[in-house]
C-alpha cells in the first residue's frame, strides 16, 4: 500500500470517528483531505458509497423513523432534487470553482460553530421553509459533497430531541448520497470498476 491510501485509510478513519459520535461530519472532514491526494471529483467517488453505508448503519439502529420521515418527505424529496442537480453542475464547472464552494462550506461550519448561531422556524412555517432547505442543501451536497452544515443549523432551528436529531441527519445525507451516486454513476464519474480498484489499491 503505497502513502497516498494510508493517508486516505486515515482520512476515513478520522471523519468516521467524528461522524460516529456526532452523527454527522464525515464529508466535512473527508473531502478536503482526500482532495489533497487526488482530484476533486475523484474524492467524490471515493467517498459516496462509504459515507451511505454509514448513513444506512446509524437509521438500522433501533426502529426505523417512520414518523419522522413522513414529517420530512418534502425536505427528503427536494433534497434528493437538489443532489442530482448539483453533481451535474459539478460536472460542468471548472475544479477551481468547486474548491472555492468547498472551502466556503468549511468557513460557514467553523463560523455556526463558533458563534453558536440558533433560530427557531414557527410551525407555521416548516411546510414551505423545507422544501427549499432541503433544494438549497442538496445542490450543495451535490457541488461540494458537504450539506451537514445547513442541515444541522435547519434541524436545530426545528428542535429536534437528539435521537430524532442523528435519525433525521442520516436520512437527509442517506437521500443526498442516494441521489449524488446515481448521478455521477449516470455521468460516468463512478462505475463499478472504480469501486473495485479502490478496494484493491486499499488493501
Amino acid at each position: 500500500m503505497d502513502l497516498t491510501w494510508v493517508v486516505v485509510a486515515g482520512a476515513f478513519l478520522l471523519a468516521s470517528f467524528v461522524k460516529g459520535t456526532t452523527g454527522m461530519g464525515f464529508p466535512l472532514i473527508a473531502t478536503p483531505m482526500v482532495a489533497l491526494l487526488v482530484d476533486i471529483k475523484t474524492t467524490y467517488a471515493i467517498l459516496v458509497v462509504p459515507n451511505i453505508l454509514m448513513d444506512v448503519w446509524q437509521l438500522s439502529r433501533g426502529r426505523l423513523p417512520w414518523l419522522l420521515w413522513r414529517r420530512l418527505s418534502w425536505l427528503l424529496f427536494t433534497t434528493a432534487v437538489g443532489a442530482w442537480l448539483g453533481t451535474r453542475i459539478l460536472i460542468s464547472v471548472p475544479e477551481r470553482f468547486i474548491y472555492l464552494a468547498l472551502a466556503a462550506m468549511i468557513l460557514v461550519f467553523l463560523a455556526s460553530t463558533h458563534l453558536r448561531f440558533v433560530f427557531l422556524v414557527p410551525p407555521g412555517r416548516e411546510g414551505w421553509l423545507s422544501p427549499v432547505v432541503g433544494f438549497v442543501g442538496g445542490v450543495l451536497a451535490g457541488i461540494t459533497n458537504v450539506i451537514g452544515p445547513l442541515t444541522a443549523m435547519y434541524l436545530l432551528a426545528l428542535r429536534f430531541e437528539k435521537q430524532e436529531f442523528v435519525k433525521a441527519v442520516a436520512s437527509i445525507f442517506l437521500v443526498a448520497k442516494l441521489s449524488q451516486l446515481a448521478a455521477i454513476s449516470r455521468w460516468g464519474l463512478y462505475t463499478v470498476g472504480m469501486g473495485l480498484f479502490f478496494i484493491y489499491r486499499g488493501l
